[in-house]
């Protein structure tokens, strides 16, 4: 995109920061958080009426639950935060507007979502106003790459492809894998999970046996096809309804090894297509664990339940984290450098989606669970549900590997 040209521009300013020890306007935040008692003001950008509507919905009101809970417990010399909602219409149009709007009302950053091609579109104009932008759930691997201004919570599609691959093959003992590639919808997010799959698997000792292109759910030809490689494993890029359709499928032709998918299977429609039938060994990648014993999750659970009448899921989770987050890194902040070493300073801190270590460049270490199908029996047969497996931190998938030890 045009507008990322400043990037090294950026890069230059940042440089002459250090050599000269000036700061130039390029590193000026849009808002100055640096007088104590300023009013915080962070705009979500969301789509609150696209195809996304209810995540949205969703990632909102634990934007909400973050809100209430800083002002209720705001620290000695901080502002209350303010938090409005600007909706993106799941469109490049409607990003740049809601952006306008947001800088209009005087925001000071931006959380953005909710997929990845809609967090593309908000990210440029974000950057022309000189707010910071966190991203709670889109993972492209891109994004933190284009300017100093993005920060995420969120882990990315090269670091979800290499837990699973590494689980893959050094715990679930799969040398071979097979890979379904749609590309119908999402096509770079689930171009980013084929490709970076493959090459970690490879890295390690694995063997891609075959990546089929699709563009809707395979069809028997192209599962026999695939099933004549051999594979060990099959990864399913795309999720929800149409990754259950076709792991009913792949059981029915026969295949009995694991099928496996990312993060976009985590949602109830994944189970649908699963009921009344033995799934096998499936498992996925995810923000998220409703079992997840820390203090920190437990508190936002109950606190949740009580304000929204409901359990928060990952994109509730991933929200409330990402305006805490945003919070710290805007104290005290006048410049880029600022939140940057505000933002670094989250190192090994429990949330309520994960644990989190907050990394230069934008990077990030947190944890990111896997989850697995399971079957069990109620009065009319067999129903299928998700439930958690194992959790990994990031920095610690290298141990899977067993010439770490030698």
């Amino acid at each position: 995109m045009k507008l990322f040209k400043r990037l090294p521009l950026l890069i230059t300013a940042v440089i002459s920061v250090l050599t000269a020890g000036c700061i130039p306007s390029e590193l000026y935040l849009k808002v100055d958080m640096s007088e104590p008692g300023t009013d915080l003001k962070i705009a979500a950008v969301l789509p609150l009426s696209g195809r996304n509507k209810v995540a949205a919905e969703q990632m909102a009101e634990g934007m909400k639950m973050a809100e209430y809970e800083l002002n209720a417990n705001s620290v000695t010399g901080r502002g209350q935060l303010q938090l409005k909602f600007f909706d993106s219409k799941g469109s490049a149009d409607g990003a740049m507007e809601a952006v306008e709007a947001a800088a209009k009302w005087g925001a000071a950053g931006i959380i953005a979502g909710y997929s990845t091609e809609e967090v593309s579109d908000i990210l440029p104009h974000a950057v022309r106003h000189q707010m910071p932008v966190v991203i709670p759930l889109a993972t492209s691997n891109e994004h933190t790459d284009l300017s100093p201004f993005v920060f995420r919570n969120s882990y990315t599609d090269r670091q979800q492809s290499e837990v699973l691959a590494n689980y893959l093959l050094h715990w679930r003992q799969a040398k071979t894998l097979g890979i379904f590639l749609d590309e119908s919808k999402d096509v770079v997010y689930q171009n980013n999970i084929a490709r970076d799959t493959a090459q970690a698997f490879q890295d390690i000792g694995g063997k891609v046996t075959a990546t089929l292109l699709t563009k809707q759910i395979p069809e028997e030809k192209d599962i026999v096809a695939l099933l004549k490689t051999d594979p060990e494993a099959i990864l399913v890029t795309f999720g929800g309804k149409e990754a259950g359709i076709l792991i009913r499928k792949l059981r029915e032709a026969g295949f009995t090894g694991i099928i496996c998918g990312p993060d976009s299977w985590d949602t109830d429609e994944l189970v649908m297509p699963l009921q009344n039938m033995k799934v096998g060994e499936c498992l996925y990648t995810a923000f998220f664990n409703a079992e997840n014993e820390s203090q920190e999750f437990k508190k936002f659970k109950k606190e949740f339940r009580k304000r929204f009448y409901y359990y928060p899921g990952a994109r509730e989770t991933q929200s409330y984290d990402a305006v805490k987050f945003m919070a710290v890194g805007f104290y005290r902040a006048e410049t880029l450098l600022d939140f940057d070493r505000n933002w670094r300073s989250i190192q090994q801190h429990q949330g309520a989606a994960a644990r989190y270590t907050m990394l230069p460049k934008g990077d990030i270490d947190r944890t990111i669970y896997i989850n697995t199908i399971g079957v069990r029996r109620n009065g009319k047969g067999l129903e299928a549900f998700s439930r958690f497996s194992r959790q990994i931190q990031y920095s610690r998938i290298k141990m899977y590997n067993p010439d770490y030890y030698k």
